[in-house]
């Protein structure tokens, strides 16, 4: 028989099942007309359609990956050849096989066409499954021979923006995906899906501007204008449960309800010539179905980021804005001049704790003549008061200068409440030339909550990362009881900081001391962001001018991981409060213990030995849960 000639969407509304065991809420035959605006999507990776290659940055958990599994059974069906599925990591190709395996077994027409597993006559496996005409090989986008291997007329690759933009040294992955098609030049065709990352960064954006940038429409439900949707323009309604959509033509209110009626059509922008090749789409998660995530929800999870950005955490809106809005997020360009922050300095002497900073940190910066040394006082919120900074001269190789360091770090700070707080945790820089030295200075005090570290500076990596032993004993083995490192992400770190210089008072805000020279505050703002090329591909990241010094910088940044070990990001007010009590009851222990209260009074009492249960059960907790 002649094989079929279905566009895409049409072979998916005939034969497309969605299996009960893929997890889905909605399961059963596949209907366009549930997402209609993946038709346009599927028509242009149809066979009779010109373009070369379709890109889609759409808002997660939209239409991209199963039009990609309609596209792939339609192949099967009516048109097979070799199809070649890129996934940007080893857990999202198993992933992606399981999904594909469960497809086929549920639709009839790819079952009988497709190798058993595990046949001895044709191969179906995790990584290659063969079927009459062809193969589908699904392959990770981070090795460069996975790309080389096999001839493929039509490439779809998941998630490009998550995936490496040089694979191993040679070059871009969509040229080395889009030379595996040399030999299909005039019936090729290429699927790119993805939300899109950081302005600038993003390979999903690159594509989506070569082709022809069609945005999705609705159709006013009272008017008919067919318009973008903007989340900017959503409003609550008046009894503040649910969000509306005002229409931009007319203002006719819109209800969630109205949904199916605003996307019956699927309609797309008329968009842009582009390159001639290539087709474009982008579609933002408030045009989800009916019944998915909600206006309402969308609503909450921006007010949720938002707050965690007024604290100077960004990552939550990024992914807001990527993933919910398919919209790229910019970086702030501008840097913050020193003498702003230097006006705000407050009349608190070094060593002076606020009353509202219940913990310590310190960080060490190590350096070819000296030591800096800074402490950090926190409060609730991440709100911090810059308390101690010196400068220990000498060589680093000398046992001395580390003496001198270890007496600071065992003093600790007296508090309004009448104790001493003690450094809960130091971290030390292990870079520069003096590496083994710092080594042997926190070996033996990991009780004490001193640390070296390690930064990495790297897109993506959290503030504090893992942790890495470096004593090994003759036999290549770790010590168990030997010194060992964290890993800092120090951009993800400086992003942070920097973002909360604006604050000058309440949650996430610095405080400094009226003692801090000018000097301090120019090493505190002498980086900014810039573009740079990492691994093949243009990343944002910090850097700092030829001659510039950054010490009161980067230990900012340690004593922010310092305050993340601790879990101080996390820590909720009755934490905060039971911190309070417990020094309280430190205070009325020192009384206790004085020579001036009787001793039979003292035998009487047992606040001492309630107050220090108490805080061993906090420090448990804190400890335990990092």
């Amino acid at each position: 028989m002649p094989d079929l000639d279905l566009s895409v969407d049409e072979w998916s509304d005939r034969h497309m099942i969605i299996p009960k065991s893929s997890g889905s809420n909605e399961y059963g035959p596949y209907k366009t007309s549930r997402t209609p605006h993946a038709r346009e999507v599927m028509q242009a990776l149809s066979d009779n359609h010109p373009c070369k290659r379709v890109v889609c940055m759409v808002a997660s958990q939209m239409f991209k990956t199963q039009t990609a599994l309609n596209w792939l059974g339609s192949t099967i069906h009516q048109s097979p050849s070799n199809f070649l599925w890129l996934m940007p990591t080893g857990k999202l190709h198993k992933r992606i096989a399981a999904r594909i395996d469960k497809t086929i077994a549920a639709v009839p027409e790819l079952k009988e066409r497709v190798a058993k597993p595990n046949s001895r006559e044709a191969q179906n496996n995790l990584d290659t499954k063969e079927y009459i005409g062809g193969a589908l090989f699904i392959a990770t986008a981070g090795a460069a021979a996975n790309l080389s291997e096999v001839p493929a007329r039509r490439v779809a690759f998941d998630e490009i923006d998550r995936a490496d933009a040089n694979v191993e040294g040679e070059g871009d992955p969509v040229k080395l995906a889009e030379a595996r098609q040399t030999t299909f030049a005039h019936n090729k065709k290429s699927y790119y899906y993805s939300s899109p990352t950081i302005e600038g960064e993003s390979k999903i954006h690159d594509l989506f501007n070569l082709g022809t940038q069609r945005y999705a429409l609705a159709e006013c439900v009272h008017c008919g204008h067919a318009q973008e949707m903007v989340f900017e323009r959503l409003v609550l309604s008046d009894d503040g449960q649910n969000a509306i959509y005002p229409c931009i033509e007319c203002g006719g209110v819109h209800h969630e309800s109205d949904k199916t009626k605003m996307f019956s059509k699927g309609l797309w922008s008329d968009g842009v010539a582009g390159d001639g090749e290539t087709q474009s789409f982008c579609a933002n998660a408030m045009f989800l179905p009916y019944g998915w995530l909600s206006w309402r929800d969308l609503m909450r999870e921006y007010e949720a980021a938002k707050e965690l950005l007024e604290q100077g955490i960004e990552e939550t809106m990024i992914v807001f804005y990527n993933t919910r809005l398919a919209r790229c997020w910019e970086r702030k360009k501008e840097q913050t001049k020193h003498d702003v922050l230097m006006a705000r300095a407050e009349p608190y002497d070094f060593g002076q704790v606020p009353e509202e900073a219940l913990y310590i940190t310190a960080a060490v910066d190590t350096q070819d003549n000296r030591l800096e040394y800074k402490a950090v006082a926190w409060g609730e919120k991440m709100e911090r008061w810059v308390l101690d900074y010196k400068v220990l001269y000498g060589s680093p190789g000398d046992e001395e200068l580390w003496s001198q360091l270890d007496q600071i770090l065992l003093a600790g700070y007296d508090h309004p409440l009448g104790v001493t707080l003690p450094i809960e945790t130091t971290f030390i820089d292990t870079g520069g030339h003096f590496t083994q030295e710092v080594y042997n200075f926190v070996r033996g005090k990991q009780k004490r909550g001193v640390f070296g570290i390690k930064g990495v500076s790297q897109p993506g990596k959290p503030i504090l990362g893992k942790r890495s032993p470096v004593d090994i004993n003759y036999q290549g083995k770790f010590l168990k009881n030997g010194a060992y490192i964290w890993m800092i992400g120090t951009d993800t770190a400086k992003d942070y900081i920097m973002a909360g210089w604006k604050r000058a008072e309440g949650k996430g805000c610095t405080h400094f001391s009226h003692q801090l020279e000018e000097q301090y505050y120019k090493q505190l703002v002498a980086e900014y962001r810039t573009l740079r090329t990492y691994r093949g591909k243009k990343v944002s990241a910090w850097d700092l001018k030829e001659g510039d010094r950054n010490e009161a910088g980067d230990l900012m940044v340690y004593n922010l991981a310092a305050a993340h070990f601790i879990g101080l990001h996390t820590m909720t007010e009755r934490q905060f409060q039971l911190r309070r009590n417990n020094l309280i009851k430190w205070k009325k222990e020192e009384i206790i213990k004085s020579p001036e209260v009787a001793p039979q009074k003292r035998a009487k009492s047992n606040t001492f030995r309630r107050g220090r249960n108490l805080m061993s059960t906090l420090r448990g907790r804190i400890n335990g849960r990092n």
